[in-house]
């Protein structure tokens, strides 16, 4: 499942969910889901915390730089009133370069955590850097390579709030520097001696 949220990215071509049942009470507003309990000033620090352990379980360490943190309002598929939750989520972008070789030992390294966390792994396709998996109380990571061969991770949780989608002050996120077109630069900008190998 995807982060839902508008983004002006490079395309995605592959997308690996990561869970962390490290955080209790987390939850992503979706069928069979729990429903959302927390606020979104909360779910903004769940999703840190979570994103957080998901980079130090990687040795040697990645460098990233993170987006904004977002939120998209659920509306009701009957009346498309808003349900008054919200999914709140946030994008790391790896700014080291990973190699197609090394990319399979990232795979590796991820399901090693999530096994040892209890996670439930129900996809896997090494061929495309493609795993996906959810903790039972509904947390998500996406963890996706994006057209330029760059690392991608996104978590999202449900929260309840009757804002409207788009980016929550005060969470921008780091700067980027600038691409060709002038937009952000997702890409990787680092050479480290093993990731990119």
């Amino acid at each position: 499942m995807k982060v839902m949220r508008r983004r002006n990215l490079s395309p995605t071509f592959s997308v690996i969910v990561l869970t962390s049942a490290a955080l209790g009470g987390c939850s992503l507003v979706g069928a069979g889901d729990p429903e959302p309990t927390i606020n979104v000033k909360q779910a903004v620090k769940r999703v840190d915390s979570v994103l957080d352990e998901n980079f130090k379980v990687i040795h040697p360490r990645l460098k990233w730089r993170e987006d904004s943190a977002h939120m998209s309002e659920r509306r009701s598929s009957i009346t498309n009133q808003a349900t008054g939750e919200v999914r709140v989520g946030r994008t790391r972008y790896v700014r080291t370069k990973v190699s197609k070789g090394k990319l399979t030992e990232l795979l590796a390294v991820v399901r090693k955590h999530w096994a040892k966390e209890g996670f439930k792994v129900s996809e896997v396709d090494p061929r495309n850097s493609l795993m996906s998996g959810r903790s039972s109380n509904g947390c998500i990571v996406n963890f996706s390579v994006n057209g330029f061969g760059a690392v991608e991770i996104s978590a999202s949780v449900g929260a309840l709030s009757a804002g409207r989608s788009g980016d929550i002050e005060g969470e921008e996120g780091d700067t980027f520097p600038k691409a060709p077109d002038g937009g952000p630069d997702y890409t990787p900008d680092l050479r480290d001696p093993y990731w990119s190998k």
